[in-house]
């Protein structure tokens, strides 16, 4: 039986460093810096209110939130087909390498933004092939994380690899809130720092790419790479979902993942744009909450982990969920302390929500909006490594080791498919309803998701039917 003593300590660091090494991405470019960029540009032509089309308004965080839609909705029907070819042919790395190559370029380009006569339009665009990259990537390296070692050890694994993460995305964005602050948010030193996170992403992943084995593969399963092999992985796709039957309870963390996660992955991807464009928060201000989200991540990642091994993952895991459901309705509250102005409340369905919160702890306290940002970093930071390290741990233990690019590509389909719903249904809400009210609507899948793996999802009989399929 293998020990932890045994394991390949080599490829596990790794496996750690392109945690470190592509987070800056989600980090920098996705939170801190490209969202409120993007916000401004778009602002610049089309003014703080930018453009009504039969009735819907076409703000900078509405046109963000469809662009990332986009990027997620290609990228989350193709993972599956490469990842099945991934399962049978020894490819995960060449797919690693594939989609890094991928990510890299656009994000490296996004230097030359001020340069193109469309400037917000450049940037959407990079920013979509950017997280096509991205995801591509972060499936296949999810895909090693079931051959790394026993299923007894996947929650420390994982939870350090996100640690390492945290740890390499912070870093890096410590570095870019000194340059940008010092430089009083000069728009070549935007660029610059935007930049540098393909130089940093690519050149930690070097490190991986000779580190990390490639997985062993049963010749009974390998099959050649020739023109058949596409038509082979389809056939391999509608299998598995015909005999999903044999993995039912992970069938249904599949479901009830696809919920909390869309509430997750959308909060992350709009929270930048929302405070720029709805709030008001600085750059600066809006850089350095991020910092405070990965430095807190870290140790609350390893926090999480410690709750697993206490009571159990999937406890620790509703535990993190909750303190999400906390953060949207806290983050529906926040509100700029003057009462005019271009970010002043807005009537709508929830417009008394974040004037009761201004009058009774805003106001008192004298927080302004940026420092209420702030806050929001500090709670975000503390669930934010626990729900995403404990829920990957999760589906690791219940995942067939034989078809683990296969099972967690169907992981980065319902997290990256699903993420196309969150983003969607907040651009839909804000533009009729304005964004408190998205911001709401964005809960629904986290409480359903919440709900559902209390009730629905029995780790142990997932842990059975996975060995059993094993055998």
């Amino acid at each position: 039986m293998t020990n932890k003593n045994q394991m390949d300590k080599k490829s596990i660091r790794g496996w750690y460093i392109y945690d470190w090494a592509h987070s800056a991405h989600s980090t920098s470019v996705m939170v801190a810096i490209a969202p409120v960029y993007f916000v401004n540009l778009y602002k610049d032509v089309f003014g703080s209110d930018g453009y009504t089309m039969y009735g819907f308004d076409f703000t900078g965080t509405n046109v963000w939130s469809i662009g990332i839609s986009l990027s997620i909705l290609i990228i989350a029907f193709l993972n599956p087909i490469l990842a099945v070819i991934a399962d049978k042919t020894p490819t995960k790395m060449t797919f690693l390498k594939i989609f890094t190559l991928f990510g890299c370029i656009p994000t490296f380009l996004m230097f030359f933004t001020p340069y193109v006569g469309t400037g917000w339009l450049f940037l959407l665009l990079m920013i979509v092939i950017s997280v096509m990259g991205f995801s591509g990537a972060w499936t296949f390296a999810n895909s090693f994380l079931p051959h790394l070692a026993p299923k007894k050890y996947l929650d420390e694994v994982s939870s350090k690899g996100f640690a390492y993460g945290y740890l390499g995305g912070g870093l890096l964005l410590v570095v870019h809130l000194a340059i940008i602050t010092i430089t009083d948010s000069s728009e070549l030193f935007i660029q610059l720092s935007l930049a540098s996170v393909a130089i940093w992403w690519g050149g930690f992943s070097l490190i991986t790419f000779s580190t990390l084995k490639e997985p062993y593969i049963d010749p009974k399963e390998k099959i050649s790479i020739n023109s058949k092999v596409i038509s082979i992985a389809f056939k391999q796709l509608k299998t598995t979902l015909s005999n999903v039957g044999e993995y039912k309870t992970l069938f249904i963390y599949l479901i009830v993942y696809l919920l909390f996660n869309d509430g997750i992955q959308t909060v992350l991807s709009i929270a930048g744009a929302y405070g720029a464009d709805t709030l008001g928060v600085d750059l600066i201000f809006n850089m350095a909450t991020i910092v405070i989200v990965q430095f807190i991540a870290a140790p609350g990642s390893m926090l999480f982990n410690t709750f697993a091994k206490i009571y159990s993952a999937k406890k620790s895991l509703m535990i993190s969920l909750i303190g999400w459901i906390i953060i949207i309705f806290l983050a529906m509250g926040f509100a700029p302390l003057e009462e005019t102005g271009e970010y002043a409340i807005k009537d709508g369905l929830f417009s008394w929500w974040p004037k009761l919160i201004r009058s009774h702890i805003w106001e008192p306290l004298g927080l302004s909006v940026n420092f209420q940002w702030l806050i929001l970093g500090t709670f975000v930071g503390i669930v934010m490594g626990g729900s995403q390290a404990i829920a990957r741990s999760i589906f690791a233990v219940m995942t067939p080791i034989k078809q683990s690019a296969e099972f967690f590509s169907f992981l980065g389909f319902m997290s990256r498919g699903a993420s196309i719903f969150g983003p969607l249904l907040y651009a839909l809400v804000a533009g009729y309803l304005g964004t408190r009210t998205a911001i709401f609507s964005v809960s629904m899948f986290l409480i359903a998701g919440t709900i559902g793996l209390q009730l629905l999802v029995d780790v142990e009989k997932g842990k059975k039917e996975a060995l059993k399929s094993n055998k």
